[in-house]
This record gives C-alpha cells, sequence and structure tokens, in this order.
C-alpha cells in the first residue's frame, strides 16, 4: 500500500491552515529558519508520480542549474579503456 507523500513549505503559520487536513498524519517538520528564499524541497513531486514525471522533475531540476565552466571531458578520458586501465593501481 502506497501513500503520497507531499511537502509544505512556508512559515508556521502558513502550514497550521492546513492542521484539520493533515489532523492525524504522520509528519516530518525541519526548520529552515528565518530566510525567504528557500532550497528546492527534497520531494518536488508526491511519491505517486508517474515515471514520466519524475524524469521529467530531474530534467527540469539539472537545465535550472547555471553551465558549468569546466571544458568537456576528451574522448580517451571516457574511453572504456582508459576506465579500466591498470595506471591507478
Amino acid at each position: 500500500m502506497s501513500t503520497a507523500r507531499y511537502i509544505f513549505e512556508g512559515t508556521w503559520e502558513e502550514i497550521s491552515r492546513e492542521a484539520e487536513r493533515l489532523a492525524g498524519k504522520r509528519l516530518r517538520v525541519e526548520v529552515l529558519g528565518n530566510t525567504q528564499e528557500v532550497g528546492e524541497p527534497a520531494l518536488p513531486l508526491p511519491a505517486t508520480a508517474s515515471p514520466e514525471a519524475r524524469a521529467q522533475a530531474i530534467l527540469d531540476w539539472g537545465y535550472g542549474h547555471p553551465p558549468r565552466n569546466a571544458p568537456p571531458l576528451s574522448d580517451d578520458a571516457i574511453s572504456r579503456d582508459s576506465i579500466y586501465s591498470a595506471e591507478y593501481e
């Protein structure tokens, strides 16, 4: 039996408005501090989301970060021979 998981984010006053809806349910409370800007929630989707929705959420999360200025790896750096070579033993 799968239970849907949801993230509620806001001030205590905002979240406590959901008290009736949450009564009798198990909760995990994480106090984030007094900042206005809060990072991404651990689970951006309900646990019942489809595999396609989860995959899209991961892509959206990745594309939401600025690109790194590191040069791409060379073909030699990622070749099977270099990965399994005895050079680092």
